[in-house]
């Protein structure tokens, strides 16, 4: 026979496995790392161009380099970052292979995203910009276009997984600005879905079993 105990069972395991869905899919989306010049954290591979590992005291992945065009503040995640840079046809682009997807799931990427520049000489890049996200290649969004500046930006979009497997690389979205822009605190997790009624009655249920189990104890 099913008890109000029963229920109360079962809204806490529905609990469980929402929380469980939510857990983190990315690796080292601090994108920590050593100070390097063409190279990228561990955890993450370089698809395209020479993306660097920088910091606010470090630029373009070199040492004791101060030749931001704006002075960058801390990000949100602290640390290192990964810069990528854009001139015409030339793009860099950087990402990793996400495993554990569910076909037909939706998940949020989310990223904080800079816009500090370089400039040295008769060099600049000091143009705006965004930072695409692709999956396996192909472009599925972007974050705001970011002018050259001294803040940080939190940035999300949802895709729909479409394998078990998909590679997540991130880009800048203009060939046609000459820009070079910072990304740091990457995550994705699943979307969190709204339960449907039935669950809620549910979840309701198990909180009146665990409430009058608590009275009778009383």
């Amino acid at each position: 026979m099913i008890t109000i105990r029963h229920i109360a069972l079962a809204a806490l395991l529905a609990t469980s496995s929402a929380a469980f869905a939510a857990q983190e899919l990315v690796t080292n989306g601090s994108l920590t790392g050593p100070i390097t010049n063409n190279g990228v954290p561990t955890g993450w591979t370089i698809f395209e161009g020479t993306p660097d590992i920088m910091d606010a005291t470090d630029n373009v992945g070199l040492l004791n380099t101060l030749r931001f065009g704006a002075n960058p503040t801390a990000s949100t995640d602290g640390g290192t970052w990964v810069g990528l840079g854009s001139y015409g046809s030339y793009m860099e682009r950087f990402g990793q292979t996400l495993s554990g997807l569910t076909v037909g799931q939706q998940y949020t990427v989310s990223w904080e995203a800079g816009n500090f520049g370089y400039t040295y000489g008769n060099i600049s890049y000091l143009g705006s910009n965004a930072i695409s996200v692709q999956l396996d290649g192909v472009t599925v969004g972007a974050g705001a276009q970011l002018d050259l500046g001294s803040n940080w930006y939190k940035q999300s979009l949802t895709f729909t997984a479409g394998a078990a497997s998909q590679q997540l690389s991130f880009i800048l979205a203009s060939t046609t600005s000459k820009a070079y822009m910072s990304i740091d605190g990457v995550s994705v997790k699943a979307a969190q879905a709204v339960p449907e009624p039935a669950t809620w009655a549910l979840m309701g249920l198990g909180l009146f079993g665990v409430m009058a189990a608590a009275r009778r104890k009383a």
